[in-house]
């Protein structure tokens, strides 16, 4: 139990520190009874692949989550997508996500050009 509590809790502080919330008019809600979206952008190729490895990482984590139950139930559906370090793949991915996949929220995405390419989006 302590450490679903644990992992709950750097699960909480990644989405306070990183959680930028989806645009609520997307065509799904971004959660129900059984899941929560979840999404993360950075570079899995190219020059800044090595990057990469923070969404990765991310991914593991909410596996981990996933595995000792979910949130209250809910298991975190994650999606990321390989931006190459490049703010305009940055902005057609999260737009491509939040209209197709109905995404809740985003989580550490690696490049701060690519932050700001999409935080009027988002906003």
């Amino acid at each position: 139990m302590k450490k679903s509590k644990t992992l709950f809790g750097m699960l909480l502080a990644v989405a306070v520190v990183f959680l930028l919330v989806a645009n609520v008019q997307a065509a799904k809600p971004g959660f129900d009874d059984k899941e929560i979206r979840i999404a993360q952008f950075g570079p899995q190729t190219g020059p800044a692949a090595p990057w990469g490895a923070v969404a990765r990482g991310s991914g593991l984590l909410f596996q981990i989550v996933n595995e000792e139950g979910g949130i209250n139930g809910r298991k975190i559906k994650y999606f990321m997508r390989d931006d190459q370090y490049n703010p305009a793949q940055t902005a057609a991915i999260v737009k491509e996500l939040v209209e197709r996949e109905g995404i809740f929220a985003f989580t550490g995405g690696v490049s701060s050009a690519g932050g700001n390419a999409v935080k009027g989006f988002l906003a």
